[in-house]
């Protein structure tokens, strides 16, 4: 088993995302250089401004989808809105994330005060076509319509079937946390 799938598993993104872990890794890079690595551990502060991600198999003709999923919210002991889905981009040519229909805008970690460390889970999806989405389009504005997604579910709704590559790191509340959740007119007992 390789260090990636093991991570997958240890980690308990399998199962608590998907049912069998990517093939492959995905290049996730923040600001600074900052690279996601298989659970390593992220400020929220670190991870605020939408990263670059990058995956050398690539086919340049074939479209992707991506989603960056956080399944502990808004703990890991109590995970009641399973998943709190952070960004998703699909329609991906080749991997030009610019050229990606966002259905979701990026919003970077969020985890309440005292829930210790949350999972975020970048997963990449290889689409056989160029595809129609039925979902609203959400700003990075507004918590609506991010809680309790499935990524699972969304992948199996759009026949998306296993994803090709992913990775993910961990995150705790920071002093960036209530800047965030300002801008989403989001004001919990999290300050």
């Amino acid at each position: 088993m390789s260090d990636f799938v093991r991570d997958m598993r240890n980690h308990k993104i399998v199962p608590d995302v998907v049912p069998v872990p990517p093939e492959s890794l995905l290049h996730v890079t923040y600001a600074g250089g900052l690279r996601v690595n298989l659970g390593n551990i992220l400020t929220p502060t670190e991870v605020k401004h939408v990263p670059e991600v990058a995956w050398p198999e690539a086919e340049p003709d074939a479209y992707y989808a991506l989603v960056l999923t956080d399944p502990d919210a808004p703990s890991r002991t109590a995970p009641k809105f399973r998943e709190w889905h952070h960004w998703l981009v699909v329609n991906i040519p080749g991997m030009d994330m610019a050229k990606g229909d966002t259905l979701s805008d990026y919003i970077g970690a969020a985890p309440p005060r005292k829930t210790g460390l949350h999972r975020y889970v970048f997963l990449l999806y290889r689409q056989n076509e160029r595809i129609y989405y039925k979902e609203s389009r959400l700003s990075n504005r507004s918590t609506q319509g991010r809680g309790k997604f499935s990524t699972h579910k969304f992948s199996e709704k759009y026949e998306l079937g296993l994803p090709v590559a992913g990775n993910f790191f961990q995150a705790q509340f920071d002093d960036y946390v209530p800047k965030l959740y300002r801008q989403l007119g989001h004001f919990q007992n999290a300050f």
